[in-house]
């Protein structure tokens, strides 16, 4: 089995590899202020130190870099693999520690926007230290949409509710056309979708709330909805930026 060495090509790389995943501080504090290493190197698959300090689950390994320097931008690549790393952990300390080190919630990391990679991991207390640390809920996806988007499109409506509540746009579209709208409708044609489950009420809601603002109904199909941005039509003219819930009756 491979260890952290094998990301990196450089001897120097490779030893303080093996000290950070080691928690062996004294040699990669000597490495780092010797110049022998660069604080910021980054290996094979997008690794870098902080990634194998998180992975490794050394905590004076993470102190010692970000002491260091090895953040970097707090909103650059470096800082986002980081962050991905740690929010895939159970363990909420390591990204409180990135946090409170200045790395940036609103990034991308594993290819993909980590507010969306929280909500995958279906941990709710991960989820809730991003949106409750300024996560922007309407930060572009990988493929143009949003995290409501992408929940909806995952069929969590539940969540997308909230994410509304939170006043993520109703009016989000992803580069290939699809919009909250269309997602919720067509969730409800799929021949296994349960209409009795409480996941189909949380449907149901969505769709109510959206109409309530004037959403089309039915909603744009993707192309008709690329067509739509392309002749600056969406979102529509003087459109609610947010969509409430249905005042009780």
């Amino acid at each position: 089995m491979s260890g952290p060495d094998s990301y990196f090509e450089k001897p120097a790389d490779k030893q303080m590899a093996l000290a950070v995943a080691g928690g062996e501080t004294e040699t990669l504090r000597r490495l780092l202020e010797s110049g022998e290493v660069d604080p910021l190197a980054v290996g094979r698959d997008a690794t870098n130190w902080l990634t194998i300090a998180v992975a490794a689950r050394q905590k004076g390994s993470l102190d010692t870099l970000l002491e260091l320097g090895a953040l970097g931008d707090p909103k650059g690549k470096l800082a986002g693999q980081a962050l991905y790393a740690a929010t895939l952990l159970d363990d909420l300390y390591w990204l409180k520690r990135l946090r409170a080190a200045g790395a940036d919630l609103n990034n991308y990391g594993g290819g993909d926007l980590l507010l969306e990679v929280a909500v995958d991991t279906r941990n709710r207390k991960t989820l809730d230290f991003y949106l409750e640390n300024g996560a922007n809920l309407d930060m572009p996806s990988s493929v143009g949409g949003s995290v409501t988007l992408s929940t909806a499109q995952a069929r969590r409506f539940d969540l997308v509710n909230e994410f509304l509540d939170r006043g993520a746009s109703p009016w989000v579209m992803d580069s290939l056309g699809s919009t909250l709208g269309f997602t919720a409708e067509r969730a409800g044609k799929v021949p296994a979708w349960d209409h009795r489950s409480p996941m189909n009420q949380e449907r149901l809601l969505l769709l109510e709330r959206l109409h309530a603002i004037g959403f089309p109904n039915p909603a744009p199909t993707a192309v008709e909805g690329r067509a739509l941005r392309e002749a600056g039509k969406w979102p529509p003219p003087n459109a609610p930026k947010t969509a409430p819930r249905p005042a009780s009756p």
